[in-house]
């Protein structure tokens, strides 16, 4: 460690280096906004959602909706509803004169936006001038469209856009979607804008905005905490360096691997703020307490000699603490999203590099400069010494008592783990009262659903009546498989051959009809490619049981249609008949991140316990310290059970996350144990353990509990809940670490002799 103090001038300027040429290279590092990122390229669902795209044309709508006060004509008083309407036989379809010419100037205006399909552009102007003069077919074509271009309110109404795919958009989707949501606006100021694209573009864009400002917002206040705890702004700036280094040089390292951030990863900032100043706040009051170990306070060594010592002492902790952290995000690889693999690699990464910024930065921090001020004892802090001695002797007195505490809480916890519920409702994402959560309430209450998705499937290469009648068939049933009918809308080109006058059989209706509604026609049926598909709608505010109710019942009855196909016509693919789209996308999202919490758990806990066992030789103190990390996961998780909060993508991860974290501090307790235990009894040992490195832990843990409670103050509710979560996990942790830790140590720990102890456990 001499050597390293002694280049210490040379390691920071170095560092410096590093960093500077980093600092371009970081700047280039892009959020991947794509939903299709979470998934492999392999996917099943991904795959079935390329091909849709190719064979109609796209398959991401954009709904925009309003209130018309008079948009059809009619002599009913007040305001009658769309079925009252439709079942009076004097009432004709007719659009009044101003709500035709509004639906066309802003259908035209949001058909010439870039990005926007202009020829799949749906309105009720488009279909009511094409529909059949006949007073019965017009009725037919409103009650078609009703839930999707028109309400049961009758006054209600929507452009629904198709946009293209993205790779083939002229312009960024984001400009797009500005320039739909400006048009609506200036349109009609009340107007909802929905989707799944709206939905998409609003969550990367929160998650975008806000880990930004919410790193500089916990830079800023854990840096406050630094200058309170230790005075001085060479602790403060010097932590914040080497932080900052961290960040900057880890995002270089990506660029030069392309990889992209994600949703996930964009709190690689924050993250790495609070693990990289909770390390260094062990290793300054380490160094502090070398500094003032005289009995009156005054400084009793050097500068150099401390920060010796401090290097010597804190190195092979200071790494464990590091490898076990990235253990715990390690085992984030496990998981089947792929934003959060690319996210453990990251932080794998990450802790790697802070790491190297500890021998690079920390010594010329603790032992440069010519006048070097011992970091100032905090206020209040004896207090907290005074607490940690009284919890010890507390400790010393009870333990059968706070173990049996410890021991019942845990049991009563984990049953709650299994009652763990999902959230696949993507608008609980946004605070209530944001624009896309009042828009979805808008449609979904007014038009129906707003999750779009398709059942697919292959074709005889000429339709004939009798196949069309089978696929009117497959329409009843998905029709009936909702229980509540306004719970799913569907469109199939069975209903649209169907529309009177029915003179002849579908085929020829069919025909008859694409020559009114090409678009439409072409839009659900690709003839060179003998592919058909019905859209389904449904609503997106709508709880997880029901969603995959929803989904398993329509898989159900796609497949039986699939197998009654095999004796009309011999099937293409293995995969003819398919029911997907972003609405199921977005539900396996949330299902996969639960199933893979249980694995990253399990994984977590053999890899730390596995670490813990090799860095301290003993297969003894690598078992009880995993009690003390399990405790604040089964008891935050049991809680979310019992009470029915249910997980998103921010708590899907907590479980690896939180253990990969609070082991931190119960390796830094455990070594200042055992350098106590080589000269004095196993009561005593745990004293100046508690007190010391106790210290220490608190500052730690205070740290973490401040950066990630920023985190609660974003916008987006996953955020919110993961910094809320992390920050309760945290003082679980604490309590763990300085309450249920040195009771296992004082329980399993041999009791030996001091000589013996010397010679046995040479952990340094």
């Amino acid at each position: 460690m001499n050597r390293i103090i002694g280049l210490r001038n040379p390691l920071l300027v170095l560092a410096a280096i590093a960093v500077t040429a980093s600092v371009p290279l970081s700047e280039r590092l892009e959020f991947d906004q794509r939903l299709e990122s979470f998934f492999a390229d392999d996917n099943p669902d991904i795959v079935i959602l390329r091909r849709s795209r190719r064979e109609f044309g796209g398959d991401e709508f954009v709904i925009v909706a309003w209130t018309e006060e008079q948009l059809l004509r009619h002599d009913i008083p007040n305001h009658p509803s769309l079925h009252t309407l439709i079942d009076d036989r004097q009432f004709k379809p007719e659009l009044t004169d101003q709500a035709h010419e509004r639906i066309t100037t802003l259908s035209e205006k949001l058909s010439s936006i870039p990005g926007v399909n202009s020829e799949q552009t749906q309105s009720l102007v488009k279909f009511l001038d094409n529909a059949p003069k006949i007073r019965a077919a017009r009725r037919a074509v409103l009650q078609l469209f009703a839930g999707t271009l028109i309400g049961d309110d009758a006054r209600s109404t929507s452009v629904v856009l198709t946009l293209e795919p993205e790779d083939e958009s002229p312009v960024p989707r984001s400009i797009t979607l500005q320039k739909i949501r400006s048009a609506a606006n200036d349109f009609e100021p009340d107007s909802a804008i929905a989707g799944e694209p709206v939905l998409i573009h609003d969550m990367f864009r929160l998650v975008e905005e806000d880990s930004q400002i919410l790193f500089l917002a916990s830079l800023g206040v854990l840096a406050a905490v630094l200058l309170i705890l230790f005075g001085g702004f060479r602790w403060m700036l010097g932590t914040i360096g080497l932080v900052l280094g961290v960040v900057i040089c880890t995002r270089a390292v990506l660029v030069l691997f392309e990889s992209e951030l994600s949703m996930v990863g964009s709190m690689l900032n924050s993250l790495v703020t609070v693990i990289g100043i909770a390390t260094c706040m062990h290793v300054i009051v380490h160094y502090r307490d070398l500094r003032l170990s005289s009995a009156d306070g005054r400084s009793m060594i050097g500068a150099r000699q401390a920060a010796n010592e401090t290097m010597r002492h804190m190195a092979v902790p200071v790494f464990w603490t590091c490898v076990t952290t990235g253990v715990g995000f390690g085992s984030l690889l496990v998981s089947e999203i792929t934003p959060v693999r690319s996210f453990s690699v990251m932080m794998v990464l990450a802790t790697t590099v802070i790491i190297v910024a500890c021998v690079l930065i920390l010594p010329a921090m603790m032992a440069s400069g010519r006048s070097l001020q011992t970091p100032s004892v905090a206020p209040l802090e004896h207090r907290v010494d005074r607490t940690l001695a009284l919890l010890c002797n507390w400790l010393e007195c009870h333990p059968r008592k706070i173990g049996i505490t410890f021991l019942l809480i845990t049991i009563a916890c984990i049953p709650g783990i299994f009652r763990l519920d999902i959230e696949t409702d993507f608008s609980r994402n946004f605070k209530e009262s944001s624009t896309i959560v009042q828009s979805l309430k808008f449609i979904e209450s007014r038009l129906g659903g707003a999750g779009t998705w398709e059942v697919a499937f292959d074709t005889p290469e000429e339709l004939t009546d009798d196949y069309l009648n089978n696929v009117s068939a497959l329409t009843s049933d998905l029709k009936s498989a909702s229980a509540d009918a306004g719970k799913m809308r569907i469109l199939s080109l069975a209903d649209v051959a169907n529309l009177p006058p029915r003179i002849r059989g579908p085929e020829w209706m069919l025909k008859r009809m694409e020559l009114r509604f090409p678009k439409l026609i072409a839009g659900m049926y690709n003839k060179d490619k003998a592919r058909m598909r019905i859209v389904l709608r449904s609503l997106e505010q709508q709880s997880a049981d029901s969603r995959s109710t929803q989904i398993e019942n329509i898989r159900t009855i796609t497949q039986a249609f699939a197998e009654r196909q095999k004796s009309l016509f011999k099937t293409k693919s293995e995969r003819s008949t398919t029911a997907s789209g972003m609405f199921v996308l977005l539900t396996e999202i949330i299902h996969s991140l639960l199933q893979d919490q249980l694995r990253s758990f399990l994984c977590a806990t053999a890899g730390i316990f596995l670490c813990m066992t090799v860095a301290f030789r003993s297969l003894r103190i690598g078992l009880i310290s995993l009690f003390p990390n399990i405790f604040p996961v089964a008891l935050l998780l049991g809680s979310l059970g019992w009470t029915g909060v249910p997980v998103n993508i921010g708590t899907a991860m907590i479980a690896s996350v939180s253990m990969g974290l609070t082991v931190d501090s119960t390796i830094h307790y455990i070594f200042a144990f055992e350098r106590a235990r080589r000269v004095c009894n196993v009561p005593e040992a745990l004293q100046r353990a508690h007190v010391g490195a106790g210290r220490a832990v608190v500052f730690a843990h205070l740290a973490l509990i401040a950066g990630f409670a920023v985190l609660t103050a974003s916008r987006f509710i996953p955020l919110v809940y993961f910094g809320g979560l992390m920050s309760l996990s945290m003082f679980c942790g604490l309590f763990g670490d300085l309450v249920l830790l040195p009771l296992l140590l004082r329980r399993t720990t041999p009791v030996i002799s001091a000589a013996s102890t010397t010679t046995s456990t040479q952990i340094l």
